[in-house]
Parts: structure tokens; sequence; C-alpha cells
């Protein structure tokens, strides 16, 4: 009996993954543009922490199995670059990142664009002044999420920011105070949320 539970079971999943390459050519896939990360502070961090921060936003992009499915089209990053610098050369550099992302959607044809942005990124030890006290870790980092929601005609902007002024520990070092705040930015702006929300159309 068990053994011929398993067998359609096993036929069940054959066929789903067969349908699926169908259900993938009716299917119009989301298309998304995202910015690397911009730098907008005096100190930036490490290309180690930049990756690390870049990975973050890929995780929020990230669509189990979408190489079958077909739910997500990334625009490669060299056209959204080439696009979003026609469109701040035309419209001045001091030009906000929340004015380029609706234009950026349509000149990408994108349904959603992520622009990340780290605004502070600092870190420092001082002596405490009190003698039964070791160093003292000051650190900050802000982080702001700019996009563009074609489906709800939204651009939003988020940010998340976090410190630390305390004796030293690892918890409050800037590379872990920048990972906290692009998260949070990163679940405030529902970046992850938008991705799901993917419709099937059929052609």
């Amino acid at each position: 009996m068990q053994r011929g539970k398993r067998l359609i079971g096993m036929v069940l999943a054959v066929l789903l993954f067969l349908a699926a390459p169908a259900d993938a050519a009716e299917r119009v896939p989301l298309r998304v543009a995202q910015l690397p990360l911009k730098v907008e502070c005096g100190r930036g961090p490490s290309p180690a922490v930049l990756d690390s921060l870049e990975n973050q936003v890929d995780q929020s992009l990230y669509v189990p199995l979408n190489g079958t499915l077909k739910a997500v089209e990334y625009i490669p990053e060299d056209e959204c670059l080439r696009a979003l610098d026609e469109i701040v050369s035309a419209a001045g550099r001091r030009v906000k990142a929340k004015a380029v992302v609706k234009p950026l959607a349509e000149k990408l044809q994108a349904d959603l664009v992520v622009m990340p942005i780290l605004t502070g990124y600092e870190q420092y030890t001082r002596m405490s002044f009190r003698w039964d006290r070791g160093m003292i870790l000051h650190s900050y980092a802000a982080v702001q999420i700019v996009g563009y929601d074609r489906m709800q005609d939204e651009v939003f902007s988020k940010g998340a920011s976090r410190w630390f002024a305390d004796e030293y520990s690892a918890a409050g070092e800037v590379s872990q105070l920048a990972w906290e705040a692009m998260d949070a930015a990163l679940r405030d702006a529902a970046v992850h949320d938008r991705v799901g929300k993917w419709k099937t159309n059929v052609k």
C-alpha cells in the first residue's frame, strides 16, 4: 500500500515538473530593474561589506525555481546603469533618486525598480571617561531603498538606521549595523512582497 502511494506521488511530481515549462510559456514575467548599491556617505565600506549588502538586496528579489517558472526577468545591470545615466544627465546631477525611478521604469519597461542607497557608514572608538570601563565604540549606519512599483503606480522610499555607543562589542560593529539597517529597509519597502505579487497573464 505504502509502495503504491509513493509511486503515485512520484508520478504527480513528474507531471507537475513537465507542466511547469508550458505554464511559463504563457506567463508574462515581472521585469525587475535592480540598481547596484549607491554609496552616499563620506566613508564607504570594504568590498566584502558591499558584497554582503548587495547580496541582501539579491535575496529580497530572489524567486525559487525562477529558471523554470520564468516568473521574473531581471534586466541586465549594465542596461539599467546606461538608462539611469541618460536620465540623470538630462535632469541634472542633483536630481533626487525619487525623481528618477519612475522615468527609469518607463525607459526600461520595468515593472519594479529597486535602488538601494547607503546614506551613513561610520565608526570610531574613544577612551571612556570612567576608569572602570574599556574603549567606547561609536558606530552608525543608514540605508535607503528607493523604487517604483508599476502595478501600484507607486514611487516608494523607505529608510532605516542603526547606531551603537557603548563598550566594544561585535554587535556594535558598523558592518553589522549596516546589515541590520538594510534588512529593515528592505522589509519596510516590502521588496520581497512586491515580487511575490506578480500575476499570471495568458497571451
